[in-house]
């Protein structure tokens, strides 16, 4: 009858477990690849804590019914198979928004290692499932997950970003998961104080390695991101906006620097437009920066700070200035404050005596 089927379903999920929860996870990972992208940062807020829910429950569980693989119960047996899968499922959803919006809002020159960190997660989740420890990578990837979240998801609820809203977002993370640790104590002590060294030590590694990061400005600044940026030789103030005049762009295909040929003693303007969810605030810099040959280093030539306010879909426009500029390798780096990088406009400049033939737009 119908229990028949539901055992011998059951039967076959508890042994293609490993395919299954790889399969659960790939799900996960492109359902996110292709809504998060577009859906506004607000409501993924929402997606990402219904994951993280899951996530915890389904790591509870699995701690719990670790044993229960072959047991005569129905329904412990039943539990023992879905809590894995359910994370499974939870942590595919949960890395892939995180691979989406860190990379979305990251310039990937300076932010590789903490890419790089969540690309290692990726391979981790699949290496620790052949082996008893992965219940301490599961409980050990929570963490990295709550720390991963709470970067954006704090500054999002307080409508800014700085080293005292991390030091809030750090402290969330260790506190959530301090909870989860006391439940798992209080359910299975056995499995807590069995697998207890092992999760601490990892996390603490997390701690650090998240901390530093944020410290050398690793970490991309979520939620801000870079709408649109360009560099012109004229901008003037419009209703609802600006009217600007640059050289023309080249074909998408052509990857290389844009040129901007720039005559002697006059402006050439750095425009940017930099998203922000609803009553979010933060302040802007734009750090013009000039290649030095001899030194082999990006020299920094100029700052000019602006605050900018959220819930424009396509950014708070900001601009800065400049009418001295010497030929060579040049960029504008658009960071927060404290020196997070939200994006980068590069650029080569060559001395001319005529201006160039200029396009005009609004912006």
């Amino acid at each position: 009858g119908i229990m028949s089927i539901f055992n011998n379903v059951l039967a076959w999920a508890a042994k293609n477990e490993r395919p299954l929860g790889a399969a659960l996870f790939a799900f996960g990972f492109f359902t996110d690849f292709f809504t998060f992208g577009v859906l506004p940062i607000e409501l993924v807020n929402y997606f990402f804590i219904g994951y993280l829910a899951l996530a915890a429950v389904s790591c509870l569980g699995s701690h719990i019914f670790i044993h229960y693989h072959d047991s005569t119960s129905w329904w412990k047996k039943t539990l023992s198979v879905l809590f894995p899968l359910g994370a499974q499922y939870a942590f595919g959803g949960l890395l892939s928004g995180f691979v989406v919006f860190y990379t979305a809002h990251s310039v990937v020159t300076v932010s590789w290692p903490f890419l790089i960190v969540l690309a290692l997660v990726f391979v981790g989740n699949e290496y620790f499932r052949m082996y008893k420890q992965y219940l301490v990578f599961q409980t050990t990837l929570l963490f990295f997950s709550l720390y991963a979240y709470t970067i954006f998801g704090v500054p999002l609820i307080l409508g800014s970003l700085g080293p005292l809203v991390f030091a809030w977002s750090t402290l969330a993370a260790v506190v959530l998961f301090g909870l989860f640790l006391l439940a798992l104590r209080l359910l299975n002590t056995a499995r807590y104080k069995e697998s207890r060294t092992r999760i601490l030590q990892a996390c603490a590694a997390i701690l650090i390695a998240v901390s530093s990061s944020y410290m050398f400005g690793v970490i991309p600044p979520i939620p801000l991101v870079m709408k649109d940026a360009g560099m012109y030789h004229s901008l003037s103030k419009i209703s609802g906006g600006y009217r600007v005049e640059g050289e023309a762009p080249r074909e998408w295909w052509d990857l290389r620097t844009p040129v901007v040929h720039h005559v002697p003693n006059t402006y050439v303007y750095a425009y940017s437009a930099i998203a922000a969810p609803v009553k979010f605030g933060s302040t802007v810099v734009h750090r013009w920066e000039r290649y030095d040959t001899k030194e082999n280093d990006w020299i920094t030539v100029s700052k000019v700070a602006f605050p900018i306010t959220g819930g424009r879909s396509q950014g708070y426009r900001g601009y800065s200035e400049r009418n001295s500029l010497p030929e060579g390798k040049w960029r504008v780096s658009v960071e927060t404050a404290n020196g997070q990088v939200i994006g980068r406009i590069r650029f080569d400049v060559e001395t001319v005596e005529q201006s160039p033939e200029l396009q005009e737009k609004n912006l």
